[in-house]
């Protein structure tokens, strides 16, 4: 009956419903705030495209076979449209909308908890999706979409498909713990006590896939420890097992931790902000989280 390319208004459909729901031609009208000819003629265009009688009209309406099928038609078309409507409605407001975002170790201990927590409360409805990885593999991670927004140091050739969002610039530092047992002889001469100490840090690409600055960093230690935590890296370095790069703005709130000076990878600033893919349609948690950060920062 439906497939037959009848082409049913959904205006009919919501007067056939209500003259069944009110029990009436003039209690439909009321309801739809329509006239009651409006009504009547809406279910008689209804019953001539269908070609079959849907109402027995002697005083209140019966429904024959056919218009009991109808009826279960009108109400899933009916609740479809109201679910809909409810969905974009919450979708405004936050809801049914997820925030995928990942974040490296130093942002995460510094603005995640503040960020987040204002962003919940805003958005009471948006489901969370965090994760915390380092900063290489922020990159990779939103390129092959496992995360839809990172928040992270920029690398020095960021994909060109990516939209980048700057925030502020940090200066990673080359530190070494007092605890470190050659601590005095390392900041007196790195280059000769750093070949013979440990690199903590949290992720390095293998030459065979980026052998630049990586690479270079591998050749300026004895070996390289990779440490995703970062409270366990600073763990390690206070017990002395190793040196580390640390953001500055980190850096602020130790203690005992000092810096080794004189060396070309001493220090480097890096821009570090909000990047995504640039031609994927960004969800209204993501939207929202970008909004909250241009205004934190």
């Amino acid at each position: 009956m439906l497939s037959s390319g009848v082409q049913i208004e959904r205006q009919e459909l919501r007067a056939f419903l209500a003259v069944v729901e009110h029990g009436g031609f003039r209690r439909a009208a009321e309801r739809l705030h329509l006239s009651q000819s409006a009504v009547s003629q809406a279910v008689a265009n209804l019953e001539t495209k269908l070609d079959v009688q849907l109402l027995v009209r002697r005083g209140r309406p019966q429904m024959t076979e056919a218009g009991k099928r109808v009826l279960a038609y009108a109400q899933t078309v009916t609740h479809e449209e109201t679910a809909a409507l409810a969905d974009l409605q919450r979708i405004r407001r936050g809801g049914l909308s997820t925030l995928s975002l990942a974040v490296n170790s130093a942002v995460h201990r510094l603005y995640a908890r503040e960020l987040l927590l204002d962003f919940c409360e805003r958005n009471p409805l948006t489901r969370l999706k965090l994760s915390v990885a380092p900063s290489r593999e922020l990159i990779y991670g939103v390129d092959d979409e496992r995360w839809e927004l990172a928040f992270g140091p920029f690398q020095h050739r960021m994909p060109g498909h990516f939209q980048t969002r700057p925030l502020f610039t940090e200066r990673r530092l080359l530190v070494v713990h007092e605890r470190f047992p050659r601590v005095a002889e390392l900041l007196a001469d790195p280059e000769r006590v750093l070949p013979q100490t440990t690199l903590l840090t949290s992720y390095l690409d293998d030459a065979s896939q980026r052998p630049g600055p990586d690479q270079r960093l591998r050749n300026q230690f004895r070996e390289v420890w990779e440490v995703g935590s970062l409270d366990l890296r600073l763990a390690l370095a206070e017990a002395g097992k190793g040196v580390m790069y640390l953001s500055d703005r980190v850096l602020a709130n130790l203690s005992g931790y000092r810096t080794i000076d004189g060396l070309e990878t001493s220090a480097f600033e890096r821009e570090v902000g909000l990047y995504h893919k640039k031609h994927r349609a960004l969800s209204e948690g993501a939207k929202r989280f970008l909004a909250i950060c241009a205004a934190r920062f």
